[in-house]
């Protein structure tokens, strides 16, 4: 799966030149620490905007134009309190024809492909060839990260509560990269020399004038929550191997401490670093809600010619040392009004599932539900983490756990596609569903549970996660 926080990297403020007077170096006619203001007016602006194309997500991913999912519950994070608080009365800074020109441009380089971010990261490169040594190896993960940031921000557009949710997020994922304001001045000359490259005639003046206005104020957007919880928050968290449990060949559960608190909710992922690859970070999910002891499970298979998932699986023991970043995604418990969950979770995607499960079990006392989790995998071998999910069902009755397997004709429990199985024995159409898992199962699984009259509001995953599998790369001794 692919780091969708990957809109900037750690790269060092860019030096002025005599080239670099562009409409983009805003901050240097305001105090961007103070002036909030340009926030409320695109929250404002934001409101009135026209539903997205549907045409915009389908240019960009393999998979069908889809919604996306329904907002819910945010980290309380400062940032996210000081940008919901820099929203009130403002004149609108985007206007309907400003992001009509954004969509539609962004639409026709979207079917240039590939050659769209490695144009914008020959572009960076060129303006400061330095910067390429402090990037991945392979710049393939990050080339994807670059695209989903953006494929992300204009769907996001006339949806301002997502939006500002993502982009706070963004920019304090962005802290561990050592990124500082004066960045965002070279990403955006790059990018509108990649839309001015790729839109041809279609990047009119008017074009360029909205795409510089919303570069400014998403900019300040991520500028303002990474110096807000800069105060409170360290970029990124130092931590300890405390064990690794191989649940099948491949398979690992990791049990790490930190050396601070981690503030997270369950459901969330955090982008791991380790020492064999300086510079590459893999999103995994916390398995489990936020515990008493501080310390945190990670599910991880190893992927063939994956870096960072095979140095976890193979080349982790108790006392490695690991980095972590912040927490990031939004598929976190939404308030239900008590409604029954319906949960279902495809391989190492049961470690998301897990957590949001075990929120609601504790939830229960006060709001008692019943939860419906299928566990899917090919072969039973693969249920790794049956055992506990036995335990946590013994301690709520609520809870019923399916397991299902699409591959394993002596498995005596449900078998096939384990989000068919799901949608097939739905319950009743007034729960809440949440999906993890490869993309595909996620995919489906999403289809299928719509046309068993499941709303699509009622839906959650993480969009983060649906990326494709984790970058093949050649080995190193």
């Amino acid at each position: 799966m692919a780091d969708r926080t990957g809109l900037l990297h750690d790269v060092p403020a860019p030096r002025p030149g005599p080239d670099d007077e562009t409409p983009l170096a805003w901050w240097h006619l305001r105090s961007w620490r103070v002036d909030r203001r340009v926030l409320g007016r695109v929250r404002d602006g934001l409101h009135t905007l026209a539903p997205r194309p549907e045409t915009v997500a389908a240019a960009l991913t393999d998979a069908p134009a889809r919604d996306q999912p329904a907002p819910v519950t945010a980290p309380a994070a400062p940032a996210a309190t000081a940008a919901a608080a820099a929203t009130e009365a403002a004149t609108p800074e985007l206007t309907e024809p400003a992001v009509a020109a954004i969509r539609s441009t962004f639409a026709i380089v979207a079917e240039a492909g590939d050659a769209v971010p490695g144009y914008f990261y020959g572009q960076l490169f060129a303006r400061q060839p330095q910067l390429r040594n402090l990037f991945p190896p392979a710049m393939n993960a990050q080339r994807d990260r670059l695209v989903k940031a953006l494929v992300q921000i204009v769907e996001s557009l006339s949806t301002p509560d997502e939006m500002a949710t993502y982009l706070a997020q963004l920019g304090r994922d962005h802290r561990k990269y050592g990124v500082d304001a004066a960045m965002y001045e070279a990403v955006g000359a790059a990018l509108l020399a990649t839309l001015r490259r790729f839109a041809g005639p279609a990047f009119t003046p008017a074009a360029e004038q909205a795409w510089t206005d919303a570069y400014a104020v998403l900019s300040a957007l991520m500028i303002q929550a990474a110096d807000e919880v800069s105060v409170s928050t360290p970029p990124f968290w130092p931590a300890e191997v405390v064990s690794v449990e191989e649940r099948f060949r491949g398979m690992a559960v990791l049990t790490i401490a930190l050396d601070q608190g981690l503030r997270f909710e369950a459901g969330q992922h955090v982008t791991v670093q380790h020492p064999r690859w300086p510079r590459v970070w893999r999103p995994y999910s916390i398995a489990g809600r936020p515990r008493e002891d501080g310390l945190v499970q990670l599910h991880v298979k190893a992927i063939p010619g994956g870096w960072v998932s095979n140095a976890l699986v193979h080349h982790c023991e108790p006392g490695s040392q690991l980095t972590l970043g912040p927490p990031l995604g939004t598929m976190t418990l939404a308030p239900a009004a008590g409604r029954d969950l319906v949960c279902v979770a495809g391989g190492t995607g049961l470690a998301p599932i897990k957590a949001i499960v075990e929120q609601a079990v504790r939830d229960s006392s006060a709001q008692p539900r019943r939860i419906h989790l299928y566990c899917g995998a090919r072969q039973r071998a693969e249920l790794y983490d049956l055992d506990d999910l036995w335990q946590l069902a013994d301690a709520w009755p609520g809870l019923q756990v399916i397991p299902v397997t699409s591959d394993d004709r002596a498995f005596d429990g449900m078998q096939g596609n384990v989000g068919r199985v799901a949608a097939r024995y739905l319950p009743h159409r007034e729960c809440e569903a949440y999906l993890a898992g490869p993309p595909a199962m996620v995919r489906e699984s999403l289809r299928v549970l719509i046309q068993a009259g499941l709303p699509r509001a009622r839906i959650h995953y993480d969009d983060a996660l649906l990326a494709g599998p984790e970058p093949q790369l050649p080995s190193r001794r």
